[in-house]
């Protein structure tokens, strides 16, 4: 609003061919004449800065190092598992060996002559008998033992 004199005057509004407007497409305005548009404006193509490219190129080549390393390692643990998986079949080869071993010398073929000629030890004559327990008696005489202590 601009003062002159003491009265308040309005600014006029600017009229349309004062106005920096730009067209970009579609059709032309009612009221508006075809010389006081002005035509599109060229747009302005940013530059890519030399930091950003720098910093792209860096962080491709830490991709391509990272992958890199990751296959090593991979290819390394899968060595590592192999040798792993050897030395466990070789493992259970003695284990087995072992229980081949045990379960010979432990035969009853095997340890009844040496028990004879070494420790006197015989073969009993009578023959073994086997019994069961009723588990109702076995109640009844702790009861009747522990009412007569």
């Amino acid at each position: 609003m601009a003062r002159t004199t003491g009265r308040m005057v309005e600014a006029a509004a600017p009229s349309p061919d004062r106005e920096r407007r730009y067209v970009y497409g579609g059709t032309t305005p009612s009221g508006w004449t075809s010389g006081a548009l002005r035509p599109n404006k060229r747009g302005v193509r940013r530059k890519v800065s030399t930091f950003n490219i720098i910093l792209l190129l860096f962080g491709i080549g830490g991709a391509i190092v990272f992958y890199v390393s990751n296959i090593l390692i991979i290819n390394r643990l899968a060595g590592e598992v192999g040798q792993l998986e050897a030395e466990y079949q070789k493992i259970q080869g003695i284990n087995e060996s072992l229980r081949t071993d045990v379960s010979n010398k432990s035969a009853l073929e095997r340890i009844s002559p040496r028990a004879y000629d070494q420790l006197g030890l015989r073969a009993s004559q009578t023959q073994q008998v086997w019994f069961t327990i009723d588990r109702d008696k076995l109640k009844e005489l702790g009861v009747a033992s522990g009412e007569s202590q």
